[in-house]
């Protein structure tokens, strides 16, 4: 497992993140051995929020994390991430993004409430899920940087922000003398996204991801591995928001390279894929959704793999020739 340093947290983080977005009590037990089986391998970053879940475990996520750690007694082990201000999801999965929840006392309330769930007295780092650009970026902050000062958090950041706000939050920050955003996490891989999945999500290009040089701003990157489009799992019969997000010749060139240069080092197209998230000059995480052992060190594997200046430059299509 490798290891990175985030502005604000004291403990080192993993560069593997436990996503639970795909957590539901009825698979309580396949969870906890996920959960035992990360920490074992040294990872030490969870990634929660108030409505994450599947099925009967919307917005439950929070109670299962706290049966887990309460039963491991781990906490002081573990870098948290919980995340506030997502638009509400119903029973069935849809997102309404007419309630598009980005406020100050939002924040506050996410916050209390999640602590609440999980049981813990603060979040290692604490991110908004969505943005609204009507909200100026100045009472975000300044109330992020109060609960970072009562000890609430321990450092913060937003997700899926358009690269423009990310700025102007930090720019304010600095003019204020706060300790300033520690992560921006949007989704960042190889694939160039047409379309995004679901409402408010941020997909960020090389361009984009690039910014973080220097700034002392970590990328933690959600569908690193582009949603299982680098598998080469998906058909004709694909479902259609794969389709509108990945479906084009640029990627499907970028999974034959992936392909080609797998078959290389004896690993999968999707390990290529992960890897070269990882084998970037700016500091990146990546939050995993793994549901098995193989899924598991599949991923381990794929973020310890080297990739050369000249293999990262062949998978982008910013050269022909390895």
């Amino acid at each position: 497992m490798e290891y990175m340093k985030v502005k604000g947290v004291d403990k080192k983080v993993s560069k593997l993140v436990m996503g639970t977005a795909w957590f539901d009590p009825e698979f309580k037990d396949e969870i906890f051995e996920m959960l035992d089986l990360y920490v074992e391998k040294g990872g030490n970053v969870i990634d929660t929020g108030r409505f994450y879940g599947r099925g009967a475990g919307i917005a439950n996520v929070e109670r299962i994390l706290k049966e887990w750690m309460d039963a491991r007694q781990n906490r002081e082990q573990l870098v948290f991430i919980d995340k506030c201000c997502h638009p509400i999801i119903t029973p069935d999965g849809k997102h309404h993004p007419e309630y598009w929840r980005v406020k100050p006392y939002i924040i506050t309330d996410d916050l209390h409430y999640s602590l609440y769930h999980t049981g813990l007295d603060y979040f290692d780092i604490y991110l908004l899920h969505r943005d609204d650009p009507s909200v100026p970026v100045a009472c975000i902050m300044d109330r992020l940087e109060q609960h970072r000062k009562e000890g609430l958090i321990k450092a913060y950041g937003v997700s899926n922000w358009e690269l423009d706000r990310v700025k102007e939050a930090e720019a304010y920050c600095q003019a204020k003398g706060y300790q300033g955003l520690s992560v921006n996490n949007p989704s960042y891989s190889l694939a160039k996204v047409m379309k995004t999945r679901w409402p408010g999500c941020v997909y960020a290009d090389d361009n984009y991801a690039k910014w973080h040089e220097g700034t002392g701003v970590s990328l933690f990157s959600w569908a690193a591995q582009a949603h299982g489009f680098f598998a080469d799992i998906y058909d004709e019969n694909a479902p259609q928001d794969i389709k509108d997000a990945f479906f084009s010749e640029e990627n499907f060139e970028r999974l034959r390279r992936c392909k080609e240069l797998g078959k290389q080092k004896g690993v999968d197209s999707i390990n290529i894929a992960l890897a070269y998230v990882f084998n970037q000059t700016f500091p990146v995480a990546a939050v995993i959704g793994s549901r098995s052992r193989v899924e598991f060190a599949s991923c381990l594997m794929a973020s310890e793999i080297k990739l050369t200046p000249k293999e990262v430059a062949y998978l982008n299509l910013t050269s022909d020739t390895l």
